[in-house]
């Protein structure tokens, strides 16, 4: 009984620790630059860019759901995940592809740098009184 006490404690306690790992190395930040265009334009046109990737990867592989030519799921096509990632990928890509032609580029955004403390200037000798 102990052993299995034991397992289910691991099991809820090893995903928070995996995750907590895996948050240190997250990614850098970025975004698109292009000069003379402020925050507000650039962020329209990465909307129209991503819409515009939808509307092109969904008319190259449409998503068809359950009851569309086939039966249930597993009947028809197999791997979803795989076609989802798919998608996925092809709409970034897409997305990259039309911001570089607005002329934007993708900027790594550096973290401020902490400076570290000076060391304390040293304390003036006592001067003897006379």
């Amino acid at each position: 009984m102990l052993q299995s006490d034991h397992i289910t404690v691991m099991r809820r306690i090893l995903p928070s620790l995996i995750m907590l790992a895996v948050s240190g190395c997250a990614f850098p930040e970025t975004r698109w630059e292009k000069p003379g265009a402020d925050e507000k334009i650039a962020a329209s046109d990465l909307s129209n860019c991503r819409r515009a990737a939808q509307q092109e990867t969904f008319q190259a592989a449409p998503l068809y759901g359950f009851g569309y030519g086939f039966g249930p799921p597993y009947w028809g096509f197999r791997h979803w995940s795989f076609y989802e990632s798919d998608r996925f990928y092809t709409e970034n890509r897409l997305t990259d592809f039309c911001m570089r032609n607005k002329g934007y580029e993708l900027v790594t955004i550096k973290p401020p740098q902490a400076t570290p403390p000076s060391a304390p200037s040293p304390a003036p000798s006592p001067t003897p009184e006379k």
